[in-house]
């Protein structure tokens, strides 16, 4: 940045950033956060190990951005229908946890202090569990007690999973795990 406040040199391309965190993910998932070296990413993607730094100073930081990217598929557009706005979160959560994400959920059970681990949590709990309870929140109204309403959801999911071997399907998240976040018999779909 020059003195007179504007930016100095090319524009950053976009495709050269999606390149890297497509390359980021294929790498974190052949090797893992422990093997993954940042000079593959670069040279993965063509891009220079200088101009990758510049845009994420460090491998946590990429690492961070190319899984905020890939959850990104699964955010949920409003309607006015929260309550589908709700089960639809929970669908598409539910789908995301058969594919890439098993791997990063296995990393936070079996080493949660790991740096994977906290990136995981920021890039993708977090901003999920922000959004879910956001959606209840637009169901439900300020209630009492709204954010453990809103994270039993995804926990019955896990659990269903994990006692299943399978995601939950669309009736029974309707028909058993919709009625413990709103607390009351399921709603009258469409």
């Amino acid at each position: 940045m020059g003195e007179d406040g504007k930016v100095r040199g090319r524009p950053r391309d976009p495709a050269v950033g999606a390149a890297a965190l497509r390359e980021t993910l294929a790498l974190l998932d052949e090797h893992g956060y422990d093997g993954l070296r940042v000079a593959d990413v670069a040279r993965n993607a063509g891009i220079g190990v200088n101009s990758l730094y510049r845009r994420w100073p460090t491998k946590y930081a990429l690492v961070v951005e190319a899984l905020r990217a890939a959850a990104a598929q699964r955010e949920v557009e409003p309607t006015d229908d929260p309550v589908e706005d709700l089960v639809t979160g929970l669908m598409k959560t539910a789908a995301g946890l058969g594919r890439r994400a098993a791997p990063l959920l296995a990393v936070l059970l079996s080493d949660p202090a790991s740096e994977l681990a906290s990136a995981v949590r920021e890039a993708k709990v977090e901003p999920f569990l922000v959004a879910n309870r956001e959606r209840l929140r637009r169901v439900l109204g300020p209630v009492p007690g709204l954010e453990a309403r809103a994270d039993a959801g995804p926990a019955l999911v896990l659990l269903h999973m994990m006692i299943h071997g399978s995601s939950p399907d669309e009736a029974t998240m309707r028909e058993q795990i919709l009625p413990v976040m709103i607390g009351t018999e399921p709603p009258a779909t469409r």
